[in-house]
C-alpha cells in the first residue's frame, strides 16, 4: 500500500473507530447493559489502538508487528476478564469497517495484516511466563529485590544491592540480572493485571534512585576514546532501559551523553554533531513509534557530518519483530545492555 493510502487510513481512523464500536454494540445489545457508556468509551479506545498499530505495521510493511500486538492485547484483556473471542470479533469488525468506509480495494490491502493477526491469535498458547527464570545467576536476589519494591520497601531493596556490591558482585551483573529483569517482570505483571500503574511507577522510580547511588563507581572507569549519544525517540516517555544501556557503556569506558526520553529530532541531530558521536543508541519502546525511528535514521543518513555515525536500536518492537531493525535502516540491534556494548565495539572497529 502506498503512503497516500496509509495516510488516508490514518485520517479516517476516528470514523473507523466509531463504526467499529457501533458494530460491537449492535452485534451484542447486552454490552450496553453490562458495561454502560464507560464500556462504550473503552471499546472506542481499544478500536483506536488497534487501528494505530495496524497503520504502523502497514507503514513499515511488517505484518508481524500487528500480529504480535494483537497477541499482547489478548493477554492484557484476558487478565481483565475480557474473552479472547471479543478481540477476534474486533478484528472482523476492523476489516468490515475498512471495507464499508474505504472500499474493497483498500480492505484487500489490510486483509493480509488482519488475517495474519487472526492466525497468530489462534495459535497463541497464552502462556504467562515470568522473566525471572532459574537460569538467572541472581534469581534469588532479583526475586527478593522485586518483592521489596512491590511492598514499597525501597530501603530493603537498596540494602540488598549494597550487600551484593560488598560481596564483589560485578555491577554489570546487577544491572543485567536484577535491574533489567525486574523491570521486564514489572511490565509483565501490569499486563496481567497483577499490579497497578502506581506499583509500576514506584518500582521504576525506586530502581532509578538505587542506580544513581552506584554512579561514583560507574564513572571511574578508564576511557576507551569512543563516544555514545543515547536517548528515546521523540514521543517515547520511557527512559529506564536506555538509561541502563548508557550506564553500562560508561562501565565499558565510553564517553556517554544521555539525553533522556522523548528527544526531539532537531536537537538530537545537533547533539550528535556537537559531541562527535561514534554511536547513537536509540530506544523505541512502543511499536507505534518505529516509523519515527525510520524517519530519523533516514535524516541522519542525509547529513554529511554524520556519515560515519553508527545507529543501534533497541526496545520491545525489535525484540518481538525479527529483522525490523534492518528494515528501518539501523546498523545494529541489541536485545540487552551487555549486548549493546559488545555490538557497538564491533561497529566502531569495523
Amino acid at each position: 500500500m502506498n503512503t497516500v493510502n496509509i495516510q488516508l487510513l490514518a485520517e479516517k481512523s476516528s470514523e473507523l473507530a466509531n463504526y467499529i464500536t457501533s458494530l460491537h454494540f449492535e452485534h451484542d445489545p447486552d454490552l450496553i447493559k453490562r458495561y454502560g457508556e464507560l464500556g462504550k468509551h473503552r471499546c472506542h479506545e481499544d478500536a483506536t489502538f488497534h487501528l494505530n498499530f495496524l497503520i504502523e505495521a502497514m507503514t513499515l510493511n511488517h505484518p508481524d508487528m500487528y500480529s504480535n500486538y494483537i497477541v499482547w492485547a489478548a493477554a492484557m484483556l484476558k487478565s481483565r476478564n475480557i474473552p479472547e473471542s471479543d478481540l477476534y470479533q474486533n478484528l472482523n469488525f476492523v476489516q468490515l469497517a475498512i471495507h464499508e468506509i474505504l472500499g474493497t480495494e483498500f480492505s484487500f490491502e489490510t486483509k493480509k495484516f488482519v488475517d495474519a493477526a487472526k492466525e497468530k491469535l489462534k495459535s497463541n498458547s497464552g502462556d504467562d511466563l515470568s522473566f525471572i527464570t532459574n537460569d538467572n545467576p541472581l534469581e534469588k536476589e532479583v526475586t527478593a529485590y522485586l518483592g521489596y519494591l512491590l511492598q514499597g520497601k525501597r530501603g530493603e531493596a537498596t540494602h540488598l544491592v549494597n550487600s551484593l556490591i560488598k560481596q564483589n558482585t560485578p555491577i554489570i551483573d546487577i544491572y543485567q540480572h536484577i535491574f533489567q529483569i525486574s523491570q521486564y517482570e514489572v511490565g509483565r505483571l501490569w499486563q496481567c493485571n497483577k499490579i497497578t500503574v502506581a506499583h509500576e511507577h514506584y518500582c521504576t522510580a525506586a530502581t532509578q534512585q538505587i542506580m544513581s547511588g552506584l554512579y561514583q563507581t560507574i564513572f571511574s572507569t578508564a576511557r576507551v576514546g569512543k563516544t555514545l549519544v543515547a536517548c528515546s525517540i521523540a514521543g517515547d516517555l520511557h527512559e529506564m532501559g536506555i538509561r541502563m544501556v548508557t550506564d553500562i557503556f560508561e562501565m565499558g569506558g565510553w564517553d556517554t551523553y544521555y539525553l533522556g526520553a522523548s528527544m526531539p529530532d532537531p536537537q538530537l541531530l545537533e547533539s550528535l554533531i556537537e559531541y562527535k558521536a561514534d554511536v547513537l543508541a536509540l530506544s523505541v519502546t512502543l511499536p507505534t513509534h518505529v516509523s519515527k525511528a525510520a524517519y530519523l535514521i533516514k535524516k541522519i543518513r542525509s547529513i554529511s557530518e554524520l556519515s560515519n555515525l553508527k545507529v543501534m536500536v533497541g526496545g520491545y518492537p525489535f525484540i518481538t519483530n525479527h529483522g525490523l531493525w534492518n528494515k528501518i535502516g539501523a546498523n545494529a540491534y541489541a536485545q540487552n545492555a551487555n549486548q549493546a556494548v559488545l555490538t557497538a565495539n564491533e561497529l566502531v572497529n569495523q
